[in-house]
């Protein structure tokens, strides 16, 4: 396998098709939420104190004989939150793997069609699921290896036999942290290959887990070496945003400084940071298009000698 002509045609797979780069960013998982209110700057309105203690009362919200927010109020803000985290999370899990179908399938079919946001959008609507369900399905076989190690200390402590539990969870905790290596190498490089099986050889989860596993034990070495220039990679990608990123907030904090000297609060560097955002926002969307199209264009090599 030529790995420099691959790491080539991945970055101009990336480069030239710019809409892998929206894929490449919602399948990255660039969802957050932030709330920033610097230096405990109030924004109330005048009078909104008084309004907002009336409204609390008339809502019940605040118990009259103390004064503090009522336990059922509480309670049914707790159940708000958590059901606007769930909202969030379950969001998130959909866009990220609807996203990562677009991508894969984008990248697949550009021989046959270019990429574009229409076709890929209705593909990702169509392996979303297969996508998450992949993922949940070793994620669980993790969790299980886990459970595996740790239910036996649990039961020599249960046993009275602290001595030998402390020295087999000390073995146990030396084979996870190899094991975590394997496993996250073996895993990293069954979910890449299943997910184009997914949608190239058109089969289920299971079935793209089993051949994806045969096929990476047939070709164990190259798939090993793919795996290894990738993190590297991924290493050179790190170290470059880090010394693009540096430079990029000291200015931004300096225009903070500036701005709240000036009495322009932190305007200048809000504003500042709107093309920063952008080219952050470009760089993670292209990175993951150039992953997605390296991956790719690997599993392809393996496909062609098994003559698929």
């Amino acid at each position: 396998m030529d790995f420099a002509a691959l790491i080539k045609k991945s970055f101009e797979i990336s480069w030239h098709n710019r809409v892998l780069w929206l894929f490449g960013f919602l399948s990255g998982g660039a969802t957050s939420a932030a709330y920033l209110n610097p230096s405990g700057f109030n924004f109330t309105l005048p009078g909104s104190e008084k309004s907002t203690d009336h409204a609390t009362k008339v809502l019940g919200i605040i118990d009259p004989s103390t004064g503090l927010v009522s336990s059922q109020a509480m309670l049914l803000i707790i159940l708000a939150i958590i059901l606007i985290v769930l909202i969030i999370f379950l969001a998130a899990i959909f866009v990220s793997n609807w996203a990562a179908g677009a991508l894969v399938f984008s990248i697949l079919e550009r021989n046959k069609q270019r990429p574009t946001f229409s076709a890929g959008a209705h593909s990702g609507l169509k392996y979303w699921w297969k996508f998450w369900l992949l993922t949940l399905i070793l994620g669980l076989l993790v969790l299980a290896f886990m459970l595996m190690l740790a239910i036996p200390a649990i039961l020599l402590f249960l046993g009275d036999l602290s001595s030998l539990a402390i020295v087999y969870l000390v073995l146990a905790v030396f084979v996870f942290i190899i094991a975590i290596f394997v496993i996250s190498a073996i895993g990293s490089l069954i979910i890449s290959i299943a997910q184009r099986m997914i949608i190239h050889k058109n089969v289920g989860v299971i079935d793209s887990i089993r051949l994806s596993g045969g096929l990476i034990k047939k070709y164990l070495g190259e798939s090993l070496l793919a795996y290894v220039i990738d993190v590297g990679l991924n290493f050179a990608a790190s170290f470059v945003a880090l010394i693009v990123l540096l430079p990029i907030g000291i200015i931004l904090f300096l225009l903070f400084l500036a701005g709240m000297a000036a009495n322009l609060f932190i305007w200048p560097a809000l504003i500042a940071a709107i093309p920063a955002l952008i080219l952050l926002f470009a760089a993670s969307g292209f990175w993951q298009s150039f992953n997605a199209s390296y991956w790719t264009l690997f599993y392809e090599y393996l496909a062609s000698k098994e003559g698929w």
